[in-house]
């Protein structure tokens, strides 16, 4: 056998199982990361810096591979939080492009918390799509939420997960930024009817900051 017929019949299999694992590669995760800024750099700078609607939904089309599940056979937990790192960059980007782009700012956004609730399993080769938006907020938090959806052509979507990410905004110094004056200094306009599905939104959200989170840490 000719080492062309063993590179040739080794390297299949091993091709195979590299595609099969690939979100799991050296560097993937930062290219994938790359290849999105990219993408959204070139089109907030196409349209000026002018922002997205602040409720637009972003969706992401996602499919589950087999370095994405569990010995459940089925998406892992982990994968879930991963995968929101790519949602929370698109849609900030659109909403709040001067904030992401300008640098004199000196404001950055940190996700300080996720809160997730899953529904239904994603099964393995599962594709799937997360959706984005602008929840609510208030002086100093602004939460997104996401949505892990299964769409099966004309008949109902199945909703796999539920997600909520806490976002604020701080300057260099440390000083927070509420988001009302992050969205205003990204020119949206914050009239009567957005105010009202803010504080609709935000009757649920606030239930989540209640909760005592020193209480979690207690001695075992």
């Amino acid at each position: 056998m000719t080492w062309t017929k063993v590179i040739a019949i080794a390297g299949l299999p091993t091709l195979l199982v590299g595609l099969a694992h690939i979100n799991s590669l050296p560097f993937v995760y930062t290219l994938k990361s790359w290849w999105l800024l990219r993408s959204l750099v070139e089109r907030a700078k196409k349209s000026n810096l002018d922002p997205e609607d602040l409720f637009t939904i972003v969706s992401q089309d996602q499919r589950c591979l087999w370095d994405d599940i569990d010995y459940n056979q089925h998406m892992n937990n982990s994968t879930y939080n991963k995968k929101l790192d790519f949602s929370r960059i698109h849609l900030l980007y659109i909403i709040v492009p001067k904030i992401m782009m300008e640098p004199d700012h000196h404001v950055f956004a940190h996700n300080a918390g996720v809160f997730t609730l899953f529904k239904r399993e994603i099964p393995p080769l599962q594709p799937y799509t997360i959706q984005t938006r602008v929840w609510t907020w208030n002086e100093k938090w602004l939460f997104l939420q996401h949505r892990f959806i299964i769409e099966s052509g004309d008949g109902p979507i199945t909703v796999c997960c539920i997600a909520t990410s806490k976002i604020v905004f701080k300057k260099t110094s440390g000083k927070t930024v509420s988001p009302k004056e992050i969205f205003e200094l990204c020119g949206h306009v914050l009239d009567s009817q957005t105010e009202t599905k803010r504080s609709q939104n935000w009757n649920k959200a606030k239930h989540l900051l209640s909760m005592h989170h020193d209480d979690w840490d207690s001695k075992l």
